[in-house]
């Protein structure tokens, strides 16, 4: 499968996860209103991050694209903090001064939500990369040439790569919700999307 058909099929199902919880209306906020709020404003964030960069690759600005994807995975990991953070991380997040420890953060996850070393597999493999791409480190200046020529240089896996990590983020996060809100019906059909979407 090439890379442009890898958009497509990420696409339509980025906007299936999008419309599953869309259409349940307004989500009910119980007592943690502001956690509500939060994670509902991390979703919304992360299909818009994850549609920007399908874009980007779709028009061949890669650098964008791959700069785009720390973002995407801070928004799924914040997602996450704000359901199983204390008050004071719930706090910092409000007042904008919590910033995400990579090194630890994972694992705190995967015991919270019984993930298995996913998170901390993934954020601790990753987070160089994902620094280096996001501030103009040396993955994006070395990308920039081929050869000798000035022409921007990412291989069909790397973009694949990519083009995976959001959409799993999106999934990631929308499921988060349909638990969250206990969405049921929704809830089991994001995992059929995401099983289907997963086969190819």
């Amino acid at each position: 499968m090439t890379f442009q058909e890898e958009i497509d099929q990420s696409s339509v199902f980025g906007q299936r996860l999008e419309d599953l919880v869309v259409s349940r209306g307004s989500a009910p906020l119980g007592q943690d209103g502001d956690r509500d709020k939060l994670l509902l404003a991390y979703w919304a964030l992360a299909l818009d991050l994850d549609k920007s960069i399908l874009a980007l690759l779709r028009n061949t600005f890669y650098g964008g694209a791959f700069a785009l994807l720390r973002p995407i995975v801070e928004a799924e990991v914040r997602a996450h903090v704000v359901l199983m953070g204390s008050d004071d991380d719930v706090a910092r997040i409000k007042n904008d001064t919590y910033t995400v420890n990579f090194r630890t953060i994972g694992a705190q996850i995967d015991t919270a939500f019984n993930l298995q070393g996913f998170f901390d597999r993934f954020l601790n493999g990753a987070r160089g990369a994902l620094h280096s791409f996001t501030h103009s480190g040396l993955s994006q200046l070395g990308r920039r040439f081929r050869g000798n020529d000035l022409e921007a240089h990412y291989d069909d896996d790397e973009i694949i790569e990519v083009i995976r990590t959001s959409s799993s983020a999106v999934f990631m996060v929308t499921n988060l919700v349909t638990k969250h809100f206990k969405f049921v019906d929704e809830g089991k059909r994001v995992e059929e999307l995401f099983l289907a979407w997963g086969q190819h």
